[in-house]
């Protein structure tokens, strides 16, 4: 009976339907920061109307030991993400890519990647609640050459009680390899999630990658590490990755922010 009377016990919703770009949400009344840049699943609360929300890592390194030919070694990526909110269940984000790769077979690469761009609609349980539900289409668009490619999200929060919560995202989308062949991809990713006190969070993650690109194997990733709160709307993280499969880095190391306005 505990987790019920826990659940319970939770606060009901604020109706916050009235808030817009142009009418923001009080700062007493905002939702807990939430971001996806640390590990990278995306979260089924929306950024509150009115606010912008800036992320990204200042270190994002990835390495890897045995890469087939045209894969890079080793490198970093920069993807800063910049979040709107346009409604009380809905906002628009921007997520520009930046990219330095070395080669086992040539010096290196640096250079600009694509420009993802979407929307996240939240369809319930984005105050409060036992779950919170989102969905997120986008648009992956290319700096140089390539297609626009695109794809959507369907993203899911539990709240658990002992301060866990769980983040589930399954993200279907349009890829290409090397060779400019557009092919499938499908991505399902978690992370539990464990408030230690009022400033401080740890979390682990773990991510799974398929393709129908019979060339490409089957990736997948884990990693862990904590987020600490500076203010209600400023936020750090660090943490690392590791790969559980031969076509996955070695490890990630990831250093970044959240800061919301």
């Amino acid at each position: 009976m505990l987790p019920l009377a826990v659940f319970a016990a939770e606060p009901q919703s604020i109706d916050k339907s009235d808030y817009s770009l142009f009418n923001p949400v009080p700062g007493d009344q905002l939702r807990p920061l939430s971001s996806q840049a640390y590990d990278g699943v995306s979260d089924a609360r929306t950024l509150d109307a009115g606010h912008v929300q800036v992320e990204g890592e200042f270190i994002n390194y990835f390495f890897n030991s045995t890469t087939p030919y045209h894969y890079s070694s080793d490198g970093f990526l920069w993807e800063p993400r910049i979040s709107v909110g346009l409604l009380n269940n809905v906002d628009f984000y921007v997520r520009p890519s930046y990219e330095i790769r070395s080669y086992d077979y040539k010096g290196g690469s640096s250079e600009f990647g694509r420009i993802t761009t979407g929307v996240k609609i939240n369809l319930w349980g984005n105050d409060g609640g036992t779950t919170a539900l989102a969905v997120k289409p986008y648009l992956s668009i290319p700096t140089e050459g390539g297609d626009v490619l695109g794809g959507g999200d369907v993203a899911l929060l539990v709240r658990l009680p002992h301060g866990f919560y769980v983040k589930f995202d399954s993200e279907f989308y349009a890829t290409e390899n090397n060779s400019r062949t557009l092919f499938a991809g499908f991505d399902n990713s978690m992370s539990i999630n464990k408030s230690l006190y009022s400033k401080a969070d740890a979390y682990w993650y773990l991510d799974s990658t398929v393709t129908t690109d019979s060339a490409q194997q089957w990736y997948g990733y884990t990693g862990f590490g904590l987020n600490y709160n500076f203010t209600s709307n400023l936020q750090i993280f660090a943490g690392i990755g590791f790969g559980l499969t031969s076509s996955a880095y070695d490890y990630n190391p990831r250093f970044g922010f959240a800061w919301r306005f």
